[in-house]
């Protein structure tokens, strides 16, 4: 199509790249204000420059069709995403429309967003979540434009969101405290607004906004710490689910892009399918230990227990063999008979204690807080020893459904096993609390005292329990007197990705 030079007054007022080139060298001979503008270059230093646009195609020019290459304008590497339009008259001869546009930014944000996924896929199984999505977050960072970012979580009883990945500030532990009193100030919390209607929310001026109202005014420090001006949250979906947040504060100077929020949503994407793998891990982990559990309890069942009450058939039997005997024998025989009694009732005892301890977490399926009020309830009942509970309720919500659940219940219910079966209280006293990302657990009684543990050594369940302490950086330790009850202290470290402050993002 030949179009006269006229229209080169509208091609200069386009937004959108536009060179023309010669039909043969595929030289500059014009360039529009957009064309300076995108190269960084004037626009009399464009003309009679090289081009790396292909023209045609199996010799076909193919108009509108988008391809990329790499345009190097003074030694600046611009990649553009172009394609060819049709032909003009200009000047004295015929000259080849191509319009570009710089896709730069947005494809260096696709590559890494790519790198990313890899990654997270190649360390999600061995790595935290908080791990990934702090790598997340320092990818993000890198972004042009961006001067700080959070990526939150919804925590596992729906009520809370959890700082899962930051970057850009150098304070994270105080944000949500902040962030909790502004809220009772009256601030309005967009993170909130985003994960209800699970769409991107931009707003321009956020800073500003914050400063300026005083509802804002815990946080007025802490979002002073880095130069930005507008906010985006953007949601974490899957399944429809929303599952957290991606929040990101812009840089001050630098507008909010389409591309920039694209590649957001591809980041959101990306750390959702992470929160996604990391809960299914966790649960196929749950699941594993529950069915070597189960696996383990049937087998002591059918085998030690039977085998073990066989011999307790067997003590009894000798018992009445013993009264058919004469003396001497009568004596030592039934004496063998009551030992091997005794023997197979605390064998039988310790066996079921066992069972129980293998059978389906209660942790898992009730939650810890339920878990151990069925203990207490069943100790009461079984032995008659009054149990008191006193958790936290920030306890049972913060590990909900995680493995450390399952080792806190086995170290409280193996603490009050022990107390019943060796000190003979009256009164038992578990009580849990977090303090400072450590969980503190004391079980207390008012018994005779464990004297054989003082030295700090004891038998399996305290083995066990100081193994399971150490899964979590923690120790167990006992207090223990006789005749003046016995004190167990346990103390585990929450990971990284529980050992947070409760609220939401701005």
């Amino acid at each position: 199509m030949i179009v006269s030079e006229p229209w080169i007054a509208m091609l200069d007022a386009l937004a959108y790249g536009v060179v023309l080139l010669g039909t043969g060298d595929r030289r500059v001979r014009w360039a529009n204000r957009s064309a300076e503008t995108i190269l960084r270059v004037p626009v009399g230093a464009l003309v009679d420059l090289g081009t790396p646009f292909v023209l045609t195609v199996d010799g076909e020019s193919r108009p509108g069709v988008e391809r990329h290459a790499t345009w190097d304008v003074g030694g600046q590497p611009i990649e553009v995403a172009y394609s060819v339009g049709g032909l003009l008259e200009f000047g004295s001869g015929t000259v080849v429309l191509v319009g570009f546009r710089d896709v730069t930014e947005q494809r260096l944000q696709h590559r890494r967003v790519a790198a990313l996924a890899r990654t997270a896929a190649n360390t999600a199984s061995d790595s935290s979540l908080a791990a990934v999505l702090n790598a997340m977050a320092g990818e993000v960072q890198q972004s042009p434009g961006v001067a700080g970012t959070q990526v939150v979580i919804v925590s596992p009883d729906g009520e809370q969101l959890q700082v899962m990945g930051s970057a850009g500030f150098s304070e994270v532990s105080t944000f949500f405290d902040l962030l909790m009193a502004s809220r009772e100030r009256g601030a309005d919390l967009i993170t909130y607004r985003c994960l209800r209607e699970r769409r991107q929310f931009v707003l321009p001026g956020r800073r500003a906004q914050m400063i300026a109202d005083p509802v804002w005014q815990p946080l007025h420090d802490y979002v002073a710490q880095i130069d930005w001006d507008d906010f985006i949250s953007t949601p974490l979906l899957s399944r429809g689910k929303a599952l957290g947040a991606l929040n990101v504060y812009v840089a001050a100077g630098h507008r909010v892009t389409s591309a920039m929020l694209a590649f957001l949503e591809s980041m959101a994407e990306q750390a959702a399918l992470a929160v996604d793998y990391a809960t299914l891990i966790s649960k196929e982990r749950l699941t594993a230990r529950r069915e070597e559990r189960e696996r383990l309890a049937r087998n002591l069942h059918d085998s030690v227990v039977q085998h073990v009450f066989s011999l307790g058939m067997q003590a009894r039997a000798l018992s009445g063999i013993s009264r058919r005997l004469p003396e001497p024998y009568n004596d030592r025989v039934q004496s063998i008979s009551d030992e091997m009694t005794d023997l197979v009732d605390n064998t039988q005892r310790d066996l079921r204690g066992v069972v129980l301890a293998l059978q389906p977490s209660v942790a898992a399926e009730l939650g810890l807080a339920a878990a151990l009020e069925r203990l207490a309830q069943a100790v009461e009942r079984r032995d008659g020893v009054a149990v008191e509970l006193i958790l936290d309720p920030i306890v049972d919500k913060e590990l909900d459904g995680t493995e450390l659940a399952e080792d806190v219940y086995q170290i409280v219910a193996e603490a009050v096993h022990n107390a019943v079966k060796h000190a003979r209280p009256t009164n038992v006293r578990a009580a849990l609390a977090v303090e400072q990302g450590v969980l503190q657990v004391e079980v207390s009684d008012d018994g005779i005292g464990l004297a054989a543990n003082r030295s700090g050594t004891g038998g399996f369940g305290l083995t066990s329990m100081r193994d399971r302490a150490r899964r979590w950086s923690g120790s167990v330790e006992i207090d223990t007197q006789f005749g003046a009850g016995t004190r167990v202290e346990a103390a585990l470290r929450l990971p990284e990705d529980r050992s947070i402050e409760r609220g939401d993002g701005s």
